[in-house]
């Protein structure tokens, strides 16, 4: 996965593109694949960063689902250089409305983070817009399809926003997802959290497990030094 991985590894520059590659590296960190896993899916896989650190992984059949044509064809680019077309796919679709053959024993995902209140006050950029807003897939829409496509007892894992962990429990609970696990990741460690890192289970039962919070920096662009072992080991 050479090509693939040498222009994404060192892309973590202070810069717009900065909280999309550091939320793909955490949440990579966070997952741990369920023994015996032999089906994973990736919800909007983009140029599928997701996929490729899996496959190093896991022997499993990993497939994504991307909504947006440019994103897409990256993928499919990046699954050719890399020579991944017997273990990696990518599903050209809305995840609302493709019909899967078979259930999966893990689903992950960045999703949408943000509520669509007032659409003048959105980035006039088409992809940022689908990618960082609820516009084609809302909270609600995300958690009922996985539930829908995820084999009973299996594992969920997904990166958020914590003023939205209200919302994600009641949903989730709606559909059959247990939240077993969660950590929240604060920029500094005097500064509120700003993402969460989450791990359910379809059926899961009651119980659920705070792991310590993550602290990104120690000081202005220093990463901590668990920060620096994550980003090591994408």
């Amino acid at each position: 996965m050479k090509h693939f991985v040498e222009t994404k590894r060192f892309s973590l520059n202070q810069t717009k593109e900065q909280a999309f590659n550091t939320d793909t590296i955490l949440l990579a960190n966070y997952i741990k694949i369920p023994k015996d896993c032999k089906n994973i899916l990736d919800v909007g896989t983009g140029s599928g960063v997701l996929m490729f650190d899996l496959a190093c992984k896991t022997k499993a059949n990993i497939y994504g689902i991307e909504v947006q044509e440019n994103r897409y064809f990256q993928a499919l680019e990046n699954i050719e250089l890399n020579n991944k077309k017997e273990q990696l796919n990518v599903f050209y679709a809305d995840f609302k409305e493709h019909k899967f053959d078979q259930l999966f024993d893990l689903i992950i995902t960045n999703p949408p983070f943000f509520k669509v209140h007032n659409n003048k006050q959105l980035s006039q950029n088409e992809e940022d817009l689908i990618a960082r807003h609820e516009i084609m897939l809302t909270l609600d829409e995300l958690l009922f399809n996985v539930s829908k496509n995820l084999k009973y007892r299996g594992h969920f894992y997904m990166i958020h926003r914590p003023d939205r962990l209200i919302d994600i429990i009641e949903i989730a609970s709606k559909y059959k997802l247990q939240i077993k696990k969660v950590r929240f990741i604060h920029p500094y460690i005097d500064k509120p959290a700003n993402h969460i890192l989450i791990m359910a289970i379809k059926n899961g039962g009651n119980g659920i497990i705070v792991d310590e919070p993550l602290i990104l920096y120690k000081d202005k662009h220093v990463f901590t030094d668990e920060m620096i072992r994550i980003i090591g080991d994408f």
